[in-house]
């Protein structure tokens, strides 16, 4: 499961660069670092080049989550994505790469839910797999592909983003390596108890990455 991210990268060109992408001007001047990426927000997928037209791929804005009727599909389980018609084509076509440098998962009961924020322990990126697929109004919509969890996460819920590395990234663009999408070694990720802001979507700014705070959860509640 992925209903939440980060990526608070301060330039945009430190993202393309690590993926050895291009982003076009009138798109860069669109970014700013998240903190709390919810879903329909747009962020940054990684498309492969252009066939015959470039050597690089693309770093493009994109909108978070397929529409299938009036429901919104924001992941896909990795295991069955090739199959099913939602995705079907997608998996074979039109897969991306999502950047983020962490991902939220909660703990404790529904009145008292405390955000845990996984990154990487040496705050690389995070490469997430995902699908794409056009839309008639406006930039391209992704969806984030998931796999059973590892340990780092598996306290916490049984699904977890399927994590790319770098070194797979070229593979994952080229064709539909089913292989890839397993579930990251152990130890790729680190967890951190941070502020109750991310609970609210109207939240996005560097606080939301703070350390928890000592305050029992009914008093931060009372105070959001």
């Amino acid at each position: 499961m992925c209903g939440r991210f980060s990526l608070s990268k301060r330039q945009l060109v430190e993202v393309a660069e690590f993926l050895d992408a291009v982003v076009a001007d009138a798109d860069a001047a669109l970014y700013r670092p998240r903190y709390n990426v919810a879903p329909t927000d747009v962020h940054w997928i990684v498309l492969p080049a252009p066939a015959g037209k470039s050597t690089r791929r693309r770093l493009v804005p994109a909108v978070w989550g397929f529409r299938e009727r009036e429901q919104l599909v924001i992941n896909a389980r990795s295991e069955t994505a090739a199959q099913k018609p939602m995705f079907q084509d997608a998996f074979h076509r039109r897969r991306c790469v999502v950047p983020a440098d962490g991902f939220f998962e909660w703990t404790g009961p529904r009145a008292r839910r405390r955000p845990i924020w996984f990154h990487a322990p040496d705050g690389r990126l995070l490469l997430m797999a995902g699908l794409y697929e056009p839309r008639p109004d406006g930039p391209p919509a992704f969806t984030i592909l998931t796999t059973a969890a590892n340990a780092d996460v598996a306290g916490l819920h049984d699904r977890m983003p399927a994590l790319l590395a770098p070194a797979c990234v070229a593979e994952w663009l080229e064709a539909p390596r089913g292989e890839l999408l397993t579930p990251a070694p152990v130890g790729t990720l680190a967890a951190k108890a941070v502020s109750l802001r991310v609970n609210s979507v109207e939240n996005d700014d560097p606080a939301c990455l703070e350390d928890a705070p000592d305050e029992p959860p009914e008093k931060q509640l009372r105070l959001l």
